[in-house]
């Protein structure tokens, strides 16, 4: 589970989108910060739960099976519990799969797992220290395939949180169907477009932040940078 954000974008993908937070922030001191992470929470609650319904019945099941077939009728119990302490820890490993763990996360317990961690990464990782108080974060958490949008103080004054939730609603659609990087892509360039008409380009401006963040296996933020300009030829 924890490789989950470093599959989520291609090589390539990552560079595009690099590319694509340097080219909008190009056109004004907004700062643009995509961040990838495999999970907002490790949810011990929702892997025990799932263990449990997948090797109960299924410890049930195959203790009446042995239990007849063995003429054992009055050994059920024994039987049951036998196979239950073989088939929970099973069920535990199995539960590591990002597709079977996901069954057994809430959906109110996820959302409030991925903005709770969008708003720790925010301050982690220095987007309200900006000059002019308008970093946005895109925050992308693979495990819920939810993603959460925060600006700062600067750019909430001028942007209603309806925006910040039509950009959400398009992104996931996109990452659903398959389209990640593109979609991506596309949000940035829409926020890079708002942040054009609030907040023009500066003399002084410079890139205060990284133009992509994706977590490593550790849950580590890795840095992504655009590839550099070729120099011009004489």
């Amino acid at each position: 589970m924890r490789m989950l954000a470093q599959r989520f974008l291609s090589k390539d993908e990552q560079q595009r989108v690099a590319g694509m937070v340097a080219d909008m922030e190009r056109c004004t001191t907004g700062e643009i910060v995509p961040m990838v992470v495999s999970a907002s929470h490790s949810y011990p609650e929702a892997a025990l739960t799932g263990a449990a319904w997948l090797s109960v019945p299924t410890a049930l099941i195959a203790a009446l099976a042995t239990g007849s077939l063995l003429w054992w009728h009055d050994q059920l119990l024994w039987l049951f519990l036998t196979f239950l302490l073989l088939l929970f820890p099973l069920a535990r490993l199995l539960l590591r799969l990002p597709c079977l763990l996901r069954l057994f996360i809430g959906e109110r317990r996820a959302e409030e797992e991925v903005k709770r961690a969008a708003l720790n990464r925010f301050y982690g990782e220095g987007l309200h220290a900006t000059k002019d108080a308008t970093g946005v974060l895109i925050y992308i958490s693979v495990l819920e395939r939810r993603v959460w949008i925060l600006g700062d103080r600067g750019i909430n004054e001028r942007i209603g949180p309806h925006v910040w939730q039509g950009l959400i609603d398009t992104l996931v659609t996109g990452i659903k169907e398959g389209r990640a990087g593109e979609t991506l892509c596309a949000t940035i360039e829409k926020v890079g477009v708002m942040l054009h008409i609030h907040f023009p380009p500066a003399t002084d401006d410079r890139n205060e932040l990284d133009n992509l963040l994706i977590a490593d296996e550790d849950g580590v933020l890795a840095h992504c940078a655009p590839p550099a300009e070729e120099p011009p030829s004489a």
